[in-house]
Formats: structure tokens, C-alpha cells, sequence
């Protein structure tokens, strides 16, 4: 049965417990945590990784996204492997039998690095910036989106329903990617209740050469307005959250992209 997909998924949830076990409270493991795509298992592609990994957690533990490009955080890169608490590699192609240079040493790997609480707490402290709020006490946000394709109706994203599947999994990914807890509307009942509310729509545009999304949300009575261009249904989404994460922590938006 070994390489099954049945195995591949046990394999990734033991992995991700284990991760998870490595931080108390729990609540604030994910916070602390964060993955990058490599090339094998070994020292090739790893220092690039972790270095992504570190940039992804002090983003997401100060709530600030423009630390993502930062050069005073490039410039930590090196330190990465000092700040970890454990890290751990998921195949991507866990599903799939190893076979040829391809199957073994430039297969395609989850990084998955979880870093110390302390030593990132103090990497922001020496950045001029703090940790957030926990997990626990983030605001929670409802994702009222519209998504427009390239062919076909208007398609409101929500919980449950086939169609949005791809999208809704770039949202998720993008919420974990900021630290915000995000909830969708079910197609049939009410919404769910949230602190605060992210309007905006995604439309698929031809002279953009990709997705564009406009966003907006409203937080503390000041409504908070941004946009992204020319670009893939995944970035756009980690732009929402982005721009959210920064509304919502008293940071500055993401700047819009023109295509």
C-alpha cells in the first residue's frame, strides 16, 4: 500500500500534528508557522525556503504585509534556521510513485517550517513592530465576493457549493497565509456572524491579462479601499487577505497594481 494516496494523507496529517504539538498554547501554532516550495530534501533550495517561511511568519504575526518585501527581512534570511522550532517536508507528489532523478532527489516538496514564538517576537521588535493579537482574539471576517469568469454568469463564492471549490481553497490558503479566520455564506441560510466583513469582486479580464479584484472593508468606522491587476485567482486572493490583515492591524494597504 506504500505511496497510496490513503498514505499520503496520513502521512501529511501525522506530519502536521506533530508540527502543531511543538507550540503552547496550540492556539498560536499557525501563527508561527508557515510553508515554502523545494526541490528535494536537502541544502539546495532549503536556505531559499526558510528564508520564505521567516518572511511569511513576521508578516503574519504583526499583521504588516509589506515586511513580505522588506530588505531588512531579506536580510535575515540567513538566521532562519536559528528561529526554528522544527521544520518537516511534505511531497507534493505523494500520490504519485517515485521514479527516475524526477521521483527522487528534484521531486517537489512541501517545506513546512515552524519557528520559535520568542526569537520571531524579538526579530519584530528589532523591525519596529509587534506581534498582533493572537489567534484566538483576531477578528473574524465574512468573505462577500463576487467572482466574474471568463465565460458565464456572476458566481457568488460560497461554503458549499462545487464551482467554487478552486476558489475557495485559494481564499483559505490565502487566510492562513495572513492569520485571519475567514467564513463563507452556506448557499441556503444565513451568514455567519463575523467581526467584520470583506466586499469585493474577482472578474477575469482580457485586457488585464488576468484576474482582477477590487476589495473593500469597513473596521473601526474608516472603510478601507484596494485593488489588484493582471494577475492569477491565488494572488488575488492572497492580496484580500493581505489588504485585510493590514485594515484590520493598523497598517498600510497593499499598493494597487496596474497591468
Amino acid at each position: 500500500m506504500s505511496g497510496t494516496p490513503v498514505n499520503g494523507l496520513v502521512t501529511r496529517a501525522l506530519v502536521l500534528l506533530f508540527l502543531l504539538l511543538l507550540t503552547t498554547p496550540a492556539q498560536a501554532a499557525s501563527l508561527y508557522e508557515a510553508s515554502a516550495i523545494t526541490t528535494g530534501m536537502d541544502l539546495r533550495s532549503r536556505p531559499a525556503g526558510l528564508a520564505a517561511c521567516l518572511a511569511q511568519v513576521l508578516a503574519k504575526v504583526s499583521g504588516n504585509p509589506a515586511l513580505l518585501d522588506d530588505p531588512r527581512v531579506a536580510a535575515l534570511g540567513p538566521a532562519a534556521p536559528g528561529l526554528l522550532a522544527g521544520l518537516a517536508y511534505l511531497d507534493r507528489m505523494s500520490d504519485e510513485p517515485k521514479h527516475d532523478e524526477q521521483g527522487t532527489r528534484d521531486r517537489p516538496y512541501d517545506l513546512v517550517a515552524h519557528f520559535e514564538p520568542a526569537g520571531i517576537d524579538a526579530a519584530l521588535l528589532g523591525l519596529g513592530e509587534a506581534p498582533w493579537l493572537t489567534s484566538r482574539n483576531r477578528p473574524s471576517l465574512l468573505a462577500d465576493i463576487d467572482i466574474i469568469p471568463r465565460d458565464g454568469p456572476t458566481m457568488p463564492l460560497r461554503a458549499d457549493t462545487d464551482p467554487d471549490e478552486r476558489h475557495r481553497a485559494a481564499l483559505l490558503a490565502a487566510a492562513d497565509r495572513s492569520g485571519i479566520p475567514v467564513l463563507l455564506q452556506p448557499s441556503l441560510g444565513p451568514a455567519p456572524a463575523a467581526t467584520a466583513t470583506l466586499h469585493g469582486n474577482l472578474a477575469w479580464q482580457e485586457n488585464a491579462a488576468g484576474w482582477v479584484g477590487a476589495w473593500a472593508l469597513t473596521w473601526l468606522g474608516h472603510e478601507h479601499v484596494w485593488r489588484v491587476a493582471g494577475v492569477s485567482f491565488d494572488e488575488a486572493y492572497r492580496n484580500a487577505m493581505a489588504g485585510a490583515a493590514a485594515a484590520l492591524s493598523g497598517h498600510a494597504l497593499p499598493p494597487a497594481t496596474v497591468p
